[in-house]
């Protein structure tokens, strides 16, 4: 069994496109044009989580958005987000911090 080492990334991009969740308890999807990655700072201690996506800058990303985030995202093609996330087994898709999505219009 592989394990997944704690990580985190700041991402900022534009928004390609939205999937909103088909369920109540469903995530959701965004497709992200990646413009800026930064570190994301531990809680405690002060330290940098790892960040695995250093290397992701003018990649287009797949954002998990959990079901608790989903419901109330408004995520329209074109906008900007920034968002903390994590990569986990799969490199092609990274899962979203539920409280730490922001998305600006155009």
């Amino acid at each position: 069994m592989v394990q997944v080492r704690e990580n985190w990334s700041h991402v900022v991009g534009r928004v390609e496109s939205w999937t909103p969740p088909k369920g109540a308890d469903d995530h959701g999807e965004l497709v992200v044009k990646v413009e800026r990655v930064g570190d994301v700072q531990a809680e405690a201690g002060g330290r940098a989580h790892p960040n695995m996506l250093e290397k992701a800058e003018g990649t287009t990303l797949r954002v998990r958005v959990p079901a608790s985030a989903a419901a109330k995202l408004d995520a329209a093609a074109g906008a900007t987000i920034s968002a903390d996330v994590r990569r986990g087994k799969d490199p092609g898709v990274v899962f979203a911090h539920p409280e730490k999505i922001q998305v600006r219009r155009k």
